[in-house]
């Protein structure tokens, strides 16, 4: 064996060492959830995780509404390369100089369409569409782009401004009814990627859906495939099939089919909290769902497939009996 194969070699079998030890550090340092409040949140408080939406919520166009879609046949210049993460993407400038975020697949479709679930059920999401075919100057890649979903950075909706991120292990609805179904959604949709990096606080100059804050669940790229600690699969549809909701409840808890780094997150989530979530979603109609797979840009038999494997996790949830 030559010196550089053994070298090479040798990198690798360090290169996995360290990644081991550091995703034991993880595993051991995990933080204990507590809630910022000294004691439950009122009505107010909890309005700016969740509301009760309306029934007729638009979950093809979503929050934004057609005002706020980008133009299709708009030429976008590229301001920034998206370097990390599982997806590609670019930072991009378009009409009337507005700023937007474009991610490319798998996790483009993915995402908006879990946007629009969560959304549909009564958590914030801000504005996000799926641009099927667009056009991009100084971009890496010739035209016409990939398929992309398109978030902008200040959208004209009330003044909503991203600001700082926010934890599942620290924030005011620790143990709430509402927290604890959003991490079962989570769950459901086979979306490990909770760190608190994809959680983004908004703020609003006026009221909108009951509160002028938004804690809101954002990147939901790696979904529609299974929980896992690296490079977990997105929008596959024979994984998603396969791949079990609920494993049982013991001593009163849910324990799910969970694989991700963030399992403590899961430990207190009760029967009575996946009912209450799974009753939200079970309320969502045929169209509701269609349009959220069709925002998505998922057509044809595999939309079917998805909402099919949707509605039996559902019936899973509905039918927990509390132990």
């Amino acid at each position: 064996m030559g010196r550089f194969k053994r070298r090479e070699i040798g990198k690798r079998v360090l290169w996995s060492l360290t990644a081991a030890a550091s995703l034991w550090v993880i595993g051991c340092s995990t933080p204990r959830m507590k809630s910022t409040l000294p004691g439950p949140p009122n009505a107010e408080q909890l309005a700016q995780l969740h509301v009760q939406p309306p029934r007729d919520r638009d979950l093809f166009l979503g929050v934004g509404g057609k005002s706020l879609a980008p133009d299709p046949k708009a030429t976008y210049s590229v301001i920034e390369i998206k370097r990390g993460g599982f997806s590609r993407g670019y930072t991009v400038i378009g009409p009337g100089n507005r700023e937007w975020s474009a991610k490319f697949p798998p996790e483009a479709n993915t995402e908006i369409t879990a946007s629009r679930i969560l959304w549909g059920i009564g958590y914030h999401q801000p504005p996000i569409y799926l641009l099927d075919e667009w056009t991009a100057e100084k971009a890496t890649s010739p035209n016409p782009q990939l398929p992309a979903r398109f978030r902008e950075k200040k959208p004209d909706l009330n003044g909503l401004d991203a600001g700082d991120s926010w934890s599942y292990y620290e924030n005011p609805f620790v143990g709430t009814r509402q927290l604890n179904g959003l991490l079962a959604l989570q769950a459901m949709l086979g979306n490990s990627d909770l760190k608190d990096a994809q959680n983004v606080i908004y703020k609003l100059d006026k009221e909108l859906e009951g509160a002028r804050r938004w804690y809101v669940a954002r990147d939901l790229g790696q979904t529609f495939g299974r929980t896992g600690v690296l490079d977990a699969p997105r929008g596959d549809i024979e994984v998603f099939e396969a791949t079990p909701y609920i494993r049982g409840v013991e001593n009163g808890k849910v324990r799910f089919d969970y694989r991700g780094r963030h399992k403590a997150l899961f430990d207190n989530i009760t029967p009575a909290d996946v009912r209450w979530v799974c009753e939200r979603l079970n309320g969502l109609t045929d169209q509701q769902w269609k349009d959220a797979f069709r925002a998505g840009g998922f057509g044809g038999d595999d939309a079917t497939r998805f909402i099919r494997r949707m509605k039996q996790k559902i019936s899973e949830g509905l039918a927990l009996k509390d132990k």
